[in-house]
């Protein structure tokens, strides 16, 4: 499996961070002023072969910047690791404009 990092870091202190390694492991931590404790696991087959499916489907990087004058939550969604980790930068509204991208957050977000 491909590593994934997908961060957001949004309003408030607001922080929520997925951490998944070449084995399917994970890490999942964040919150706000009320934090949890991060919570560990490891993916199944089937999670996995989703989560590679939507990496497939996004294609190359594409940055989404806030647009001027707004206020969002901003996340980088990083895959792979050392040399050949490509990272993708987004803001909460641009997932909305990119439906391979939904599809991969979406994912990631039900873990």
């Amino acid at each position: 499996m491909i590593p994934v990092i997908y961060q957001v870091v949004g309003e408030e202190d607001f922080g929520f961070r997925v951490d998944i390694d070449a084995s399917g492991d994970y890490l999942i931590s964040g919150g706000t002023y009320t934090s949890q404790p991060p919570r560990r696991g490891g993916l199944n087959g089937k999670q996995q072969q989703a989560l590679q499916d939507a990496i497939e489907a996004l294609g190359p990087p594409r940055d989404h910047p806030l647009p001027e004058g707004s206020s969002a939550f901003m996340a980088s969604l990083t895959l792979g690791a050392g040399d050949e980790a490509v990272t993708y930068s987004f803001w909460e509204g641009a997932v909305a404009e990119d439906p391979p991208l939904e599809r991969l957050v979406r994912l990631l977000e039900l873990i």
